[in-house]
């Protein structure tokens, strides 16, 4: 991620480098120059640098319409574009944008973000996500299960709509979350309960080893949990229990690399979308699980598939 402040959307796609157009192209086989009917490649127009492999039937939408959708959201909430990246050799782009910066808890900063991004590669849609980033620790969570997500079909055109029309109302969502990490702060948790709520997001051990392993990311958890405590009100809280899943899952959860990738890069993936994600995912909604439903952040009327 490339830290970047601004509300320029043409000043972020500058300093990304993401001021490229895409287009298909067959592929045909090297020897006797057939059309291979189902796929297509996808390249960025002026200087042909390959982005991936896709089916017959993705239809490719220029990076302009990410940062579209960015001025969109920063009109409706006031926000700024805080951060920009590519993945993949840029076949996969996004951008994150900080809307607004809260203390649930007095000198515990945490900024909600959104993060847009799409790929060039099969690999993602045109997607959206709420995240919240603690400033303190410098973690980050995916806190929505899924706001948008449209394929790269012939209908994505078609739909894009239907996302401005959903970031138009996005500061409800913001004020839904306060209302949500509000409560939180206010409900107590001590070091055990939260230690055996930690123990309840994953499956129960099979046998010595995996004793071992639960044991093993336990203590971890347990050292993310005091490192919060030393925030006075974030102690004793499930709210406290939360940051403390969150510290566990950026700064001491592995995550397992092949193939050369960057390592930055897959926990990266593992955080939004991945494994971290659903652990982060299972433990919000458990925490919350005795609240309102209407207070359920990402409601159905926000979800796109």
């Amino acid at each position: 991620m490339i830290p970047i402040e601004t509300t320029d959307i043409n000043v972020a796609k500058d300093v990304a480098g993401h001021d490229f157009e895409v287009e298909k192209l067959q592929l045909r086989t090297t020897d006797t120059n057939v059309v291979i009917p189902d796929h297509v490649s996808v390249f960025k127009k002026d200087s042909r640098h390959y982005l991936g492999t896709v089916g017959i039937g993705w239809e490719p939408v220029q990076p302009e319409v990410i940062y579209e959708l960015s001025q969109e959201l920063m009109t409706a909430t006031g926000g700024k574009i805080n951060g920009v990246f590519s993945m993949f050799n840029d076949a996969v782009i996004g951008i994150s944008l900080n809307l607004a910066t809260r203390e649930y808890v007095e000198g515990d900063k945490v900024d909600l973000n959104f993060l847009m991004l799409t790929s060039f590669n099969g690999s993602y849609g045109i997607a959206g996500h709420a995240t919240c980033s603690s400033i303190n620790r410098g973690t980050d969570v995916n806190i929505s299960n899924k706001v948008y997500n449209l394929k790269h079909t012939k209908f994505v055109g078609n739909r894009l709509q239907v996302v401005k029309n959903m970031l138009a109302f996005y500061n409800t969502e913001i004020q839904l979350f306060d209302e949500k990490m509000g409560k939180l702060v206010t409900k107590s948790m001590n070091k055990k309960e939260a230690m055996e709520w930690f123990k309840s997001l994953f499956p129960e051990p099979k046998s010595p080893r995996g004793e071992r392993m639960l044991d093993n990311q336990v203590t971890l958890f347990l050292e993310s949990l005091d490192r919060c405590y030393e925030v006075r009100g974030v102690g004793g809280t499930r709210y406290g229990a939360f940051q403390a899943l969150t510290d566990y899952i950026n700064n001491h959860r592995s995550v397992r690399v092949h193939n050369g990738r960057d390592e930055e890069e897959v926990k990266f993936q593992s955080i939004h979308f991945g494994t971290s994600n659903t652990l982060a995912q299972k433990g919000l909604n458990t925490l919350t699980k005795d609240f309102k439903k209407e207070m359920e952040f990402g409601v159905e009327e926000f979800i796109i598939d």
